[in-house]
């Protein structure tokens, strides 16, 4: 929970005022992202305490600093951060903002009787570059939102196995094309679902473990120009202990800062995820059709009215709910590989572009699934009469028939 600070006098500099004067006036914006601001303090924290351990800021600067770093991480200021995700420039305006705001509030952590300045620059701001501080804020984002996801997927697949288990035993017409065919296990469909969901969550168990490498260290161009020898991995063991992640810096700086393949990777596991979750549902909307005209072999929760007009329909609210959902998902991992192409040589400036996509699908998918979950998947009921009505005559028969009198005899007299 955000802890309350009255925030009302703007904090930042002159930086983030240019910064707005320069973009459009609205649009989505960090205070939208408060996991993606409390990474960024993260890293402040982080920076602080290694420029103190590596003796470039006195104790008195670096504990006001990091002071600071938490109150922005606990969410108490996050009106300080008006800027655009997608802001002028990459991310220099956004980790200046951070810079300013960070400098203002830790000037009200020094003693009263000390007076020393706290410049964004030349303290906060020390040994690092927008160049590393803004990626690697963005990577613990991503991974924690990843990681979110995953146990959405692990919940949801233990709600289909649960399907699965309750309904052993039962079989239902199955159909290619369309058409009947052989009678198939409603454990195993339920199963196949469940197995997708584990599949996915581990995919992204695992982008999350690619994004724990962090440039942060690197400064500019990951040449770590401005930064003391031993920096990067003080500072990256700092950052790894205050965020509880398992942060490494990254082997080869030059290919950290050049390519942004991480992110399209999770995008592209977001994406197939939701085209996954909109196949299962629109599998749901397919068997619960009806009640009288359609299959009508399950019946989903009934939770709302479904039209304004016809008195006691009802529609599959939550699957429509979370297709429509997947359409932006997917379409956020469009952009993303846009943004991971179009780099220069020595960088890809993209990246709040990534954010200003990735970081609402991923919290678009993390919330429509519990929501699947507790107001569909869990309330699933089989018309164990409509299924029997519907396994009155099976191709199985007939695939048996055929392998002792042969298929062309069997289809003749099927067709007759």
């Amino acid at each position: 929970m955000s802890e309350r600070i009255d925030t009302e006098t703007p904090m930042w500099g002159k930086v983030t005022s240019l910064a707005l004067q320069n973009s459009p006036a609205h649009g989505l914006r960090l205070w939208d992202l408060p996991e993606f601001i409390r990474a960024f303090a993260e890293v402040k924290h982080a920076a602080a305490h290694a420029n103190r351990t590596m003796g470039l800021l006195d104790d008195t600067r670096a504990s006001a600093i990091a002071d600071a770093a938490v109150d922005v991480a606990r969410g108490g200021l996050l009106r300080q951060f008006p800027l655009r995700v997608v802001a002028t420039g990459g991310g220099t305006a956004t980790n200046m903002n951070v810079n300013e705001v960070l400098a203002a509030r830790a000037g009200r952590h020094l003693p009263a009787d000390v007076s020393l300045d706290i410049h964004p620059n030349d303290h906060v701001n020390r040994s690092q570059s927008s160049n590393d501080a803004y990626p690697t804020a963005v990577k613990i984002l991503l991974s924690r939102q990843a990681l979110d996801v995953a146990a959405a997927l692990r919940d949801l697949a233990g709600s289909f196995r649960r399907q699965a288990e309750r309904h052993d035993g039962l079989r239902r017409l199955g159909r290619t094309a369309w058409q009947d065919a052989v009678m198939v296990s409603v454990s195993d469909m339920h199963e196949a679902h469940a197995t997708a969901a584990d599949r996915f969550a581990a995919q992204f168990e695992a982008a999350a473990q690619t994004l724990h490498v962090v440039p942060l260290g690197g400064t500019v161009l990951g040449t770590g120009v401005g930064a003391p020898d031993g920096f990067t991995q003080s500072v990256v063991e700092q950052l790894a202990g205050i965020t509880g992640l398992p942060l490494t810096p990254s082997a080869c700086p030059a290919d950290a800062f050049a390519h942004a393949d991480g992110y399209a990777t999770l995008a592209d596991i977001a994406a197939r995820c939701a085209a996954i979750l909109a196949k299962q549902c629109e599998d749901l909307r397919i068997l619960s059709s009806g009640p009288n005209g359609g299959l009508s072999e399950i019946k989903l929760p009934t939770l709302q009215p479904g039209s304004s007009i016809m008195p006691g329909k009802v529609n599959p609210v939550v699957p429509t709910m979370v297709i429509q959902a997947s359409f932006s998902i997917r379409a956020a991992a469009t952009a993303v590989g846009m943004a991971v192409v179009v780099g220069e040589p020595d960088i890809n400036p993209n990246t709040p572009a990534v954010v200003a996509s990735l970081s609402p699908a991923l919290t678009e998918l993390a919330a429509v699934i519990p929501v699947f979950i507790d107001k569909c998947v869990d309330g699933i009921a089989w018309n164990r009469e409509r299924l029997a009505a519907l396994a009155a005559r099976p191709f199985d028969s007939l695939i048996t028939e055929a392998e002792e009198a042969g298929y062309d005899v069997v289809a003749d007299s099927t067709v007759s």
